[in-house]
């Protein structure tokens, strides 16, 4: 088996299971508070996360920095997840993945300003691009009131979030082992829901079949989409694995339509692709560099 079916084959299931968790997670929603929600997918990720963090356990150094990192990136990873509820609850999981994938936009941002890394222009022009396409997303009801925008705003919340982690881990990934540390950040982020009444009273009632809507939220998104994204990276550059994961509105926008019947409208495709363009636009000099070195 060739690195490159290998490495196709890891970015592919990436893109599956970063655009299908997003339905679970709304499913869920219609029966279970946010909150709850979170828990219940932080629990089941756990479990998912054990084996490997158990088999790469003597991979980690003690250390006050890496305590303090584990905490603030359980807490992004908190905000991140409860975003994706607030805005699962006012619209589309198409529309919540097309905002999303400025994550890894945000991401670079971040890491110019914290881990001093460079960044070209490329990406700000791209950062003026998806602040257009989100315009463009909301022209059909453009207004500056925050209620019309707070979908919006909660899923570009989710994108931060998740971009302030992969951050966090970055600047302490030769220290701890990334399973390791998803395993710790976990069980922080269980514990402090669990310190509130609201939860532990939501986790109780929960049904069968709620708990396997959680379990399949957390397989597609925390496990299956991260961790597969980590492994294409061995064998694909960022900027291939980037362009074959940013697909993955289109396996949201299927399996919407097959299991709600809902579709997002013209302005907001129009909004995404513009998203998305911007992204690609960003990585295309990778992949041409990339193709004249295997020529």
């Amino acid at each position: 088996m060739s690195d490159r079916f290998k490495g196709l084959s890891f970015a592919l299931l990436a893109t599956v299971g970063g655009g299908l968790y997003a339905i679970p997670y709304r499913l869920s929603l219609e029966t279970i508070a946010p909150l709850t929600v979170v828990w219940g997918v932080f629990l089941w990720a756990l479990i998912f996360s054990l084996p490997g963090a158990w088999l790469a356990r003597h991979q980690v150094k003690i250390s006050w920095k890496i305590g303090g990192i584990t905490l603030l990136t359980s807490l992004a990873g908190l905000l991140g997840n409860y975003s994706i509820c607030q805005a699962l609850n006012q619209s589309s999981p198409t529309l919540l993945i097309l905002l999303t994938r400025s994550e890894i936009i945000i991401a670079m941002l971040l890491s110019w300003i914290f881990l001093k890394e460079v960044i070209t222009t490329r990406v700000w022009l791209a950062v003026v691009v998806i602040i257009v396409g989100i315009v463009v997303m909301k022209l059909n009801t453009l207004s500056f009131e925050l209620n019309e925008w707070s979908a919006v705003i909660w899923a570009i919340t989710t994108a931060f979030s998740f971009a302030v982690m992969q951050v966090l881990a970055k600047s302490i990934i030769h220290e701890i082992n990334p399973q390791v540390l998803n395993v710790l950040r976990l069980l922080l982020g269980l514990a402090i829901l669990w310190s509130m009444a609201e939860v532990r009273s939501g986790v109780v009632d929960l049904e069968f079949f709620e708990w396997q809507w959680l379990a399949l939220a957390a397989f597609c998104g925390p496990f299956a989409g991260r961790v597969s994204y980590t492994y294409a990276l061995r064998f694909f550059t960022i900027s291939k694995t980037a362009i074959i994961g940013s697909f993955s509105p289109a396996v949201t926008l299927f399996f919407e339509f097959l299991v709600f019947g809902t579709l997002i409208n013209y302005f907001e495709a129009f909004g995404g692709v513009i998203i998305l363009a911007g992204i690609f636009w960003v990585f295309l000099p990778g992949i041409r560099k990339v193709e004249k070195l295997e020529k």
